[in-house]
């Protein structure tokens, strides 16, 4: 048998020819140095090199390196030459390390990374007072505790006033302007009232919300004085030409509609104070001060009657107006203190320190204890005087402690000024000596404010006012008070916000 045979080739497929991926190669927009940020970091990646086919998986991770605390990751395929992300998390003042890594999904070692390093310095939000060199500053800072904005548009308000010119006996404007330079509103008692009397050119002011609409209104008391002689010595004396008294009752966002309340040429009233003085829930408007009660009792819907409160609640001297019981509504805070005249005479016989505290439920009084607190009616030569105070938990115990700021008047030479802190025990307040930091060669002022500067979650003390132009010379440099919860310690790492 014969058998026959074929030889039958078999096919070879080729060998596939691999091409090996480009080396992953990437920039990002914050490769140069170190990146300042504030809370939310902008990152942009770009991919140099060719995407790899089935793309490059990219892990950030965000740490805070003060705390070495992780404050963001995320892993995300890219299959594009751009990867953009807006990290947020970096609130807080102090450095971060943001680590990139990146790794092909189809050839696991072709990898890179990187490491960005990042600095959060902390705004401070103190205004410049070269921007309305004819303001009275004082007044926009004093017996106030933080900033405030009352047009509601994120930027930070001024409430003051300013004199026509310095020899004009005309009524002073009210102003409103803000931190960046824009005047918000502004009022000429003259245009409203073109008869009244000239020389009232000092106006106190006070704000809330009297008519419950959701916007602040205004009160303002104008009134003349000078002195005659030299002021604060023996034989001189003030003048004072009455008081004219009108609210600014809101009627819209920033429109306001005069009200005449007080003109009375004979009467003298230094002071005038917005707060709910009968406790039933609304605004009303102390006229003079707590001595004589005469106050106008708010009944609602834009009306008000005279009216007496009676007893006082307190012996009226350095006021201030915060949450103290933290239950979402202002009360009034009351340092009284023995003051004394040009003569170094005690003007009462009550040689108590109390800080008093009036909330929707009462009065308390707490004694304050430690240290004597000097307070004059008139700066003096070499005086030391307390002029103003606010509140702050700096010990992080939850309550309120006291902050008392004194001026410390100089002949012919700069004054100094310091804030001193008495912590809240519970029954009373007790001085704490050196736990705020005081250096006198800044900047200072009598007026100190509070706000969450390094946004850890308590509150800071600043000065609210710097001068551009003076911020390299002596007492010019600003700085604000880091809140340790052991003690406010001087900070100089910021970046001004305006």
């Amino acid at each position: 048998m014969i058998l026959a045979c074929s030889k039958v080739e078999k096919k070879t497929e080729p060998t596939p020819i691999v091409i090996p991926e480009q080396a992953i190669k990437f920039t990002t927009n914050l490769d140069t140095g170190t990146y300042y940020i504030s809370d939310t970091l902008p990152l942009v990646i770009t991919v140099s090199s060719k995407i790899p086919s089935a793309g490059i998986s990219f892990s950030i991770s965000s740490i805070w390196t003060d705390s070495t605390k992780q404050i963001f990751k995320i892993d995300t395929i890219l299959n594009t030459g751009t990867l953009s992300l807006n990290i947020p998390g970096h609130y807080r003042m102090g450095s971060y390390s943001v680590q990139i890594n990146a790794s092909s999904k189809s050839t696991s070692t072709n990898t890179s990374s990187r490491v960005l390093s990042l600095i959060n310095i902390p705004l401070l939000p103190a205004v410049n007072t070269d921007l309305f060199p004819n303001l009275n500053w004082n007044d926009h800072v004093g017996g106030k505790n933080s900033i405030y904005d009352i047009n509601q548009d994120g930027t930070p308000d001024i409430i003051t006033y300013r004199r026509v010119s310095d020899k004009s006996p005309l009524p002073s404007i009210f102003e409103i302007k803000d931190y960046l330079g824009n005047n918000i509103y502004s009022f000429n008692l003259k245009e409203f009232k073109p008869n009244v009397r000239d020389s009232l050119q000092h106006i106190i002011i006070d704000y809330s919300d009297l008519n419950n609409d959701g916007f602040i209104d205004f009160a303002l008391s104008y009134m003349g004085e000078w002195w005659t002689g030299q002021p604060g010595t023996p034989g001189s004396s003030a003048n004072f030409i009455g008081n004219y008294i009108c609210l600014l009752l809101s009627t819209g966002k920033m429109q306001y509609q005069p009200v005449e309340i007080l003109d009375d040429p004979a009467k003298v009233s230094f002071n005038i104070t917005l707060f709910d003085w009968d406790l039933d829930g609304k605004s009303d408007v102390l006229l003079s001060d707590l001595r004589t009660g005469d106050y106008l009792k708010n009944l609602g819907s834009n009306k008000f009657q005279r009216s007496n409160l009676g007893k006082p609640f307190f012996n009226q001297a350095i006021g201030n107006k915060l949450d103290f019981d933290k239950d979402g509504k202002i009360d009034m805070i009351n340092l009284y203190v023995n003051q004394m005249d040009e003569n170094n005479r005690y003007t009462s016989t009550d040689m108590s320190q109390t800080l008093s505290v009036l909330t929707k439920n009462g009065v308390k009084h707490f004694p304050v204890v430690g240290k004597t607190i000097k307070k004059f009616i008139y700066f003096l030569a070499d005086t030391e005087s307390s002029e103003r105070i606010n509140m702050i938990d700096g010990d992080g115990d939850g309550d309120l402690d006291l902050i008392v700021g004194s001026g410390i008047s100089k002949v012919g030479a700069p004054w100094d000024y310091i804030q001193e802190y008495f912590e809240n025990t519970g029954t009373q307040f007790e001085y704490r000596a050196n736990y705020i930091t005081i250096d006198k060669s800044l900047i200072g002022e009598l007026q100190a404010w509070t706000y969450d500067i390094d946004r850890d979650g308590d509150l800071d003390i600043f000065y609210p006012t710097y001068k551009k132009n003076n911020l390299t010379n002596p007492k010019g440099a600003a700085f604000w008070w880091e809140n340790t919860n052991k003690g406010f310690k001087i900070n100089k790492n910021f970046k001004l916000k305006y």
